[in-house]
């Protein structure tokens, strides 16, 4: 295994994209190996979770843990994606911050944005970087292009920390994972007849990993990198010499194998700290004691298996 691999934190700034800050690590830590666990639009910032060289393997772990939010709302500006970086629709922001004023007090503000935990299905902005027959969803609705609406199933868990605001409002929010925050905002423009527009977006948490594990992007370095037993403490099962051959070449081993939940578990060398395999018994053969989702590279054995 690549002696860098591991997990980064990292705070994304607004104004730029998620894969412009990838590139931009790739080049300061010199290494092509960096994945991503789910983007942030340009305008939002918050927390990232990039898996380091070898631990690309676990992207797909995290693209479906739930979220947080921290968003404030900009009464009177609607754009066609619902932030900042869209085409403005309507703009008449002290009008209708006085309309909004007079229509809800906090009370009733909060009671219509914890109604949002009723919603269980979302369809995604038109404006959106979804791809339809190869090209944005975005390109094509600006071109006039009618695209279809995609409607998936979400949860809103809580809405929480509503607050007035001298430019309109703002609130936090906890969803599951593919709830568009801003898809919300437009909803709600158009349930209220006022125009919104999200000017700010954080993501302050996801699942159990809050903005306490990031570092900004311009103070990261490889001494930040957080292992598996940090972030992903799957059981495991410390792996003898003798039998450390075999798994690298695809064996099995049988006996002493952890319980484990459906993310699986580890074989890991007799030091109990460097990662050899990633297994599960979910989907695995009748015969087998369990299935490789991933076998490490081990760089004195010079070999790499996986499957």
């Amino acid at each position: 295994m690549d002696p860098r691999s591991g997990y980064l934190f990292v705070y994304k700034p607004p104004g730029i994209t998620s894969s412009d800050l990838v590139l931009t690590l790739k080049r300061k830590l010199k290494t092509k190996a960096i994945g991503h666990t789910g983007t942030l639009d340009r305008f939002a910032e918050g927390l990232l979770i990039l898996p380091i060289c070898d631990y690309t393997s676990f992207s797909q772990v995290f693209l479906g843990l739930d979220k947080t939010y921290y968003a404030e709302v900009l009464v009177g500006k609607r754009t066609d994606s619902g932030d900042p970086d869209g085409v403005v629709e309507i703009d008449s922001v002290e009008e209708s911050l006085e309309i909004f004023q007079s229509k809800f007090t906090i009370q009733e503000l909060e009671q219509e944005l914890r109604n949002l935990e009723k919603i269980t299905q979302q369809s995604a902005p038109k404006i959106s970087a979804l791809k339809v027959g190869g090209k944005r969803q975005s390109d094509l609705v600006r071109m006039g292009v009618e695209v279809e609406e995609k409607i998936r199933s979400i949860r809103i868990y809580s809405v929480s920390s509503v607050a007035k605001e001298e430019f309109g409002f703002s609130f936090r929010v906890h969803v599951s994972s593919g709830t568009y925050i801003r898809k919300m905002i437009l909803d709600l423009s158009g349930q209220w007849g006022i125009p919104l527009t999200l000017q700010r977006l954080v993501r302050e948490r996801i699942a159990n990993y809050d903005l306490s594990f990031a570092t900004h992007l311009d103070s990261v370095d490889l001494s930040q990198v957080k292992s598996w037993k940090e972030i992903l403490p799957l059981p495991y099962r410390k792996v003898e010499p003798s039998e450390k051959k075999g798994i690298l070449h695809g064996g099995y081993v049988w006996d002493k194998l952890p319980n484990a939940s459906d993310l699986g578990f580890y074989l890991v060398d007799e030091d109990g700290e460097t990662l050899l395999a990633w297994c599960t018994r979910k989907g695995k053969p009748d015969h087998l004691p369990y299935r490789y989702r991933k076998v490490f590279f081990d760089p004195h054995q010079k070999i790499m298996f996986s499957k």
